[in-house]
């Protein structure tokens, strides 16, 4: 028994139907998954905030208050790569560069004790801050 291509054309186009459906009930479960981190990073940012200000008043390690501020540019910054997310379903290469280079620095300040790390360790968060900067400003650049 063969079929028209009237026929063939109806079994196709149902056939994409269903997968635009199960896509666009993905993108929107999705899209409701970003938006509670979006809820929970704007919390996170709030309270990290009110953290800087108690902690600018009873200053007892500035290294400390420092890593704090640092923490709140990554979530500042994680809001704004989500932010952008929901508006253009893609994420930009450079803000996560730009979080990954605010988070090694983040990191080498709160081990500023350098007895804490050894020189594999050090060399090696060293070298991935260097890789990290060299994509920002090529890709960045373009």
């Amino acid at each position: 028994m063969k079929m028209t291509r009237m026929e063939d054309e109806e079994k196709t186009a149902q056939y994409t139907h269903i997968h635009k459906l199960f896509r666009k009930a993905l993108e929107i479960s999705f899209d409701t998954v970003i938006m509670l981190f979006l809820f929970f990073i704007l919390y996170l940012t709030v309270y990290s905030i009110y953290l800087n200000f108690k902690l600018t008043y009873n200053v007892s390690d500035p290294k400390l208050l420092i890593a704090n501020i640092l923490v709140t540019i990554i979530l500042i910054e994680t809001y704004r790569i989500l932010i952008i997310y929901l508006r253009q379903h893609r994420v930009s290469i450079t803000h996560i560069l730009e979080v990954g280079i605010v988070a090694l620095v983040q990191k080498l300040i709160v081990a500023s004790d350098f007895k804490e790390l050894d020189a594999l360790k050090l060399f090696a968060v060293g070298g991935l801050l260097f890789i990290l900067g060299h994509l920002y400003i090529r890709i960045g650049g373009e």
